[in-house]
């Protein structure tokens, strides 16, 4: 056999093999809680809800819009609004009650396995900027029209009704792993085929030169 060829071929194999290995642990599916407050803005509104992200299609870091029409990234989500201004609002949210979300580290690699809020950035905590400095990243939801979900009314601020004028306005204040969510995604089956297709050929001509 080439030279070259046999070289890549072992070469091959010895990257391919760990890096199965860490997709296959690294790459999962995780479930957030989501925690809203009316606090900050003096209103006594409330929202929680769960979502459900492919760790393999989120940037981090980095930054993305989120399409919840097409269930690639986001996987699954529910969120119910509580304590509205007059009723205005309240209920409960899914999917096709939104458009898109959006998405930024601000730059860095936040640790999935803990609360997101707050932690490091340059722009400072993540998620804990004002209303409308981005500097801390972004997380936020985007409203079909016709719909009473609440949507983006500033980073990390949604409005109830989906008015952003005038719907009670809600800071997340907690994104964080629930506890035993997380489900392996499966690396795609060419990839398994091609280091298994590799293995078993390096394997059988490793046996005929020992014989």
């Amino acid at each position: 056999m080439n030279k070259q060829l046999n070289k890549f071929l072992k070469t091959g194999l010895t990257v391919l093999i760990p890096l199965c290995a860490a997709g296959n642990a690294d790459a999962a599916i995780v479930t957030f809680s989501l925690d809203y407050s009316g606090l900050e803005f003096g209103n006594a509104a409330t929202a929680q809800g769960l979502i459900s992200l492919d760790e393999q299609l989120i940037p981090n870091p980095g930054s993305a819009f989120l399409d919840f029409s097409n269930n690639d990234a986001i996987k699954a989500f529910t969120l119910t609004v509580s304590n509205a201004t007059g009723g205005l609002g309240n209920g409960t949210f899914q999917m096709t009650d939104f458009d898109f979300a959006t998405w930024d580290s601000a730059g860095e690699t936040l640790d999935f396995s803990q609360q997101l809020i707050g932690q490091w950035t340059q722009g400072g905590g993540w998620g804990k900027s004002a209303r409308w400095d981005g500097g801390a990243g972004e997380f936020n939801l985007y409203a079909k029209a016709g719909s009473s979900a609440p949507t983006s009314s500033g980073y990390f601020t949604l409005a109830a009704n989906n008015d952003f004028l005038n719907g009670d306005l809600l800071k997340l204040v907690s994104f964080k792993p629930v506890s035993g969510s997380v489900q392996p995604v499966p690396l795609p089956a060419p990839i398994w085929l091609f280091g298994s297709a590799v293995g078993v050929f390096l394997s059988r001509k490793a046996v005929k030169k020992d014989h």
